[in-house]
């Protein structure tokens, strides 16, 4: 299991707003919802991006 990240740690990794995150969730960006909390799994994430980029 990959390491799990806030919204925040997210925006810092990726270098992107608030906005941008909330949009690419939208858009089927994995994501995993403890309680109210939203948390992104970062391996899942960088496939996600990996795919995203060979299109």
């Amino acid at each position: 299991m990959g390491e799990f990240l806030t919204e925040s740690q997210l925006c810092e990794w990726l270098k992107i707003s608030r906005s941008t995150a909330v949009r690419w969730r939208k858009n089927g960006m994995p994501f995993t919802k403890v309680s109210k909390a939203i948390r992104y799994d970062k391996d899942k994430v960088q496939k996600w991006l990996d795919e995203k980029s060979q299109n």
